[in-house]
């Protein structure tokens, strides 16, 4: 079993709120020129949730699973919910119908509309989900920056607890370190991302090539899954490296918009494939952090 730096990490609060629920514009135009008026970004989502399949939603583009939320006040405010949060930290709801009522954070997804919305994603149970409103406010234990699993200073860790890290059933072998997954995809396939911060934000599987949609089973994903991406480096910024390898959680639904597709929050990366995977088709952090 792995070892991180936990007791080392600094535990900060951070508050955010409940985001409403968003759209481009009326309609946007497909890949292949179709119009489609793409819903499910934003808001409290009833019916996606972490461990739910994440096609098959009417008109779902992009789709979120759980509640959206973000950080309030100045930008840099914002920018500090946005960043220090990791997924697997917890979330206690400080206003509100469900007032002390405590989630857990499970996804980071930017959604590059023209206001630029950028959400956490955060896993409630039913009863709470009833409760909830546009506006509730959150306080999170931001405990993330700097984690690290020992004997590997040589692999970034963004966006993840030591909970998360911990209950993914990760193991030591051979001087690397072995991540079950449900599977491997190249970077080939991604889209929109590259360049962008590696502690914000989410990377697209593109979804607008059929062919590839069936060789790599991605119409069998479910939202939390956990995929590795090879030649995809996410250390500072995200960008193709040979010979590396990056985890990441599946955290919103495909698309048919060009160049966009399957939401990764990327949690994990090393140069020269110090991380390997091991297939299980149960890698999900439901799992990893007994989601109910």
């Amino acid at each position: 079993m792995i070892k991180t730096n936990k007791d080392n990490l600094i535990t900060l609060a951070v508050q955010g709120e409940i985001v409403p629920s968003q759209i481009i514009r009326t309609y946007t135009s497909t890949w292949d020129g179709k119009s489609k008026l793409g819903i499910g970004v934003g808001g409290i989502n009833y019916n996606l949730k972490i461990g739910e399949p994440i096609w098959g939603w009417a008109n779902g583009d992009r789709a979120e699973s759980g509640v959206s939320s973000d950080g309030y006040g100045s930008d840099s405010q914002k920018e500090g919910y946005r960043q220090k949060t990791g997924v697997g930290n917890e979330v206690k709801l400080i206003s509100g119908e469900a007032k002390g009522s405590k989630g857990v954070i499970v996804g980071k997804h930017g959604y590059r509309l023209p206001n630029n919305a950028r959400h956490i994603q955060l896993h409630f149970t039913d009863d709470v989900l009833d409760k909830l409103a546009i506006g509730d406010r959150i306080r999170v234990k931001a405990r993330s920056i700097g984690l690290k699993i020992d004997g590997h200073p040589e692999i970034a860790i963004h966006s993840s607890s030591p909970e998360l890290i911990e209950g993914m059933g990760i193991f030591e072998e051979a001087e690397k370190i072995t991540v079950p997954v449900v599977r491997e995809v190249p970077a080939d396939l991604i889209g929109a991302g590259y360049g962008t911060s590696a502690i914000t934000d989410h990377i697209d599987i593109q979804t607008c090539y059929a062919p590839d949609i069936e060789k790599f089973a991605l119409d069998k994903l479910k939202f939390g899954d956990l995929i590795l991406v090879k030649d995809l480096l996410c250390d500072i910024s995200r960008h193709y490296y040979r010979g590396a390898t990056t985890i990441g959680i599946v955290i919103s639904g495909p698309s048919d918009t060009s160049g966009q597709g399957i939401g990764l929050t990327t949690i994990m990366s090393g140069k020269n494939k110090a991380i390997k995977s091991q297939i299980d088709p149960e890698a999900n952090i439901k799992r990893a952090l007994n989601l109910r």
